[in-house]
């Protein structure tokens, strides 16, 4: 077995909770600890992040630590990954969204974006560090990635059929479609842009502007008047001869 491939199989086993069978003392100390770990990496970071950090910040002696994890890394995965679980329910995502809305269906998965970059903006670098260093990690997140992007994918032959779309299209299409603010949000909450916050506008304004643009781009017309606020103007962005 190359070193590569240990590396991998090592990552996917620290991706896992831990197998030991805990007793509900043992399992609500490992959530403390869990809990802990979050508000330390979203104050400081995973790379300054110690173990001292988060037993102290869970209250418990710096020994128990590893009577619940291998190492730090182990415990950022699973808290990651439990981060990121918690944001790809499509079924609460779309909870009372009527299905022919768009509008309001596109909307309710960028508010979700928006509030996880807005509060949770340590977390959200810790993922994108992550993942640039570990490979499993990142397909892990690609992979959870596509699946709540799937049910558009899936979607897109029968919204155009004129279009033709085969599954690899769709794929590509809405990817890019997606991942079109994803520089803004980075760039406006973890790196605080000072160009982007020359002017402050709230979660709701944020969200709104990603979901007329995916709109937009998605069905080339404008969603409806009356569900827009900060960027009514935007139904005016429209080519015209000169």
């Amino acid at each position: 077995m190359t070193s590569s491939t240990s590396q991998s199989a090592e990552t996917q086993q620290n991706l896992k909770p831990s197998a030991k069978k805990l007793s509900a003392r043992g399992e609500a100390a490992r959530a403390g600890l869990k809990r802990a770990a979050r508000k330390v990496m979203e104050q400081t970071g995973y790379h300054r992040m110690r173990i001292h950090d988060v037993t102290s910040k869970a209250g418990v002696a710096a020994g128990l630590f590893y009577h619940y994890f291998p190492d730090l890394k182990s415990l950022t995965l699973e808290v990651l990954s439990d981060f990121i679980a918690e944001a790809h329910n499509v079924d609460a995502i779309e909870h009372g969204v009527e299905k022919g809305d768009w509008y309001s269906r596109i909307n309710a998965h960028f508010r979700l974006v928006v509030d996880s970059y807005a509060e949770r903006p340590g977390l959200m670098r810790c993922m994108l560090q992550m993942a640039d260093e570990d490979p499993v990690f990142a397909a892990d997140i690609r992979r959870r990635y596509m699946e709540q992007l799937n049910w558009l994918i899936q979607l897109m032959p029968k919204l155009f059929p004129k279009a033709q779309f085969d599954s690899h299209q769709s794929i590509l299409v809405v990817y890019a479609l997606a991942s079109s603010g994803e520089m803004l949000l980075r760039d406006y909450f973890i790196n605080r842009d000072e160009q982007l916050h020359s002017k402050d506008i709230n979660r709701e304004e944020l969200t709104e502007l990603l979901t007329v643009v995916f709109y937009r781009g998605l069905f080339l017309e404008n969603p409806p008047a009356e569900k827009l606020t900060y960027t009514k103007n935007l139904l005016h962005m429209k080519k015209t001869l000169v």
